[in-house]
């Protein structure tokens, strides 16, 4: 296992781009990095919010959630964030956490709040998508709305049809299965027990499903893992790792 000390602070969802560059997102302030070994930070672009989730659609663009904001963001030619949403029918967002991209660059992204916005008590959380429209422009349609209790981490399986949410404080992960085309059904995929809940998700190509939990560190708690579950929702295996805080994982494959 290598450990990269990273540069800012509260930082959160990894990322790698087309070109297997590995990028990070350091949420405490605003900025995205652009890792290089053996230990080049350069910062790529700053927000001015509090971006949570960062990812790259299928043309190169990088788009943050940002919290701060209460915004998706996306990053133009000249490394600027420009605001691409940040209402639902004249209603703000809670905040973004997350994004991840179909193969056709539909955007999906939970909207949690802070941590504490959204809990058992007051499930507000909410998944939306933004999506191309037959008339060429693109439409924002929420698919799961003001229900879930801290919707952190989302992924798109291999073949577009299911997301997979993490509804940390329900410690669980939410699938919202595709059937017919553009309608969502949303049921419990995998339930977790122990420590606080699931954070970031990432999906393999075989439809494997990673999963980064959070906990608050002290007290018992020394160690993170990461629970590795089948496309069929059986668990195969779970990695220990140093320190139980984990924001966010992501996937780099071999060429």
């Amino acid at each position: 296992m290598d450990v990269i000390t990273c540069r800012g602070a509260k930082i959160c969802s990894p990322l790698v781009a087309s070109d297997g560059s590995i990028y990070y997102v350091s949420a405490g302030t605003g900025e995205v990095f652009q890792y290089q070994p053996p230990d080049t930070h350069a910062p790529v672009v700053f927000s001015g919010g509090e971006p949570l989730g960062a990812q790259f659609d299928h043309q190169g663009r990088l788009h943050l959630a940002d919290c701060g904001h209460a915004a998706i963001l996306r990053v133009d030619d000249a490394v600027e964030p420009c605001v691409m949403v940040k209402t639902y029918e004249e209603r703000a967002f809670r905040g973004p956490s997350d994004i991840a991209f179909a193969q056709d660059n539909t955007l999906f992204f939970t909207d949690s709040g802070p941590l504490g916005e959204t809990t058992l008590e007051k499930p507000r959380g909410s998944v939306f998508c933004i999506a191309s429209s037959p008339s060429g422009g693109q439409v924002l349609r929420p698919l799961v709305m003001e229900c879930l209790a801290y919707p952190w981490g989302i992924a798109v399986s291999p073949d577009n049809g299911a997301l997979f949410v993490t509804e940390t404080m329900k410690n669980r992960i939410v699938r919202l299965h595709q059937r017919p085309s553009n309608a969502y059904h949303a049921s419990v995929f995998y339930q977790f027990s122990g420590g606080m809940g699931p954070s970031g998700i990432a999906c393999g190509a075989d439809g494997t499903l990673y999963v980064g939990h959070y906990d608050f560190s002290g007290g018992n708690t020394s160690h993170g893992k990461i629970s590795i579950i089948g496309s069929d929702g059986i668990l195969k295996q779970t990695l220990k790792i140093p320190g139980p805080e984990i924001t966010g994982l992501c996937l780099r494959y071999s060429c």
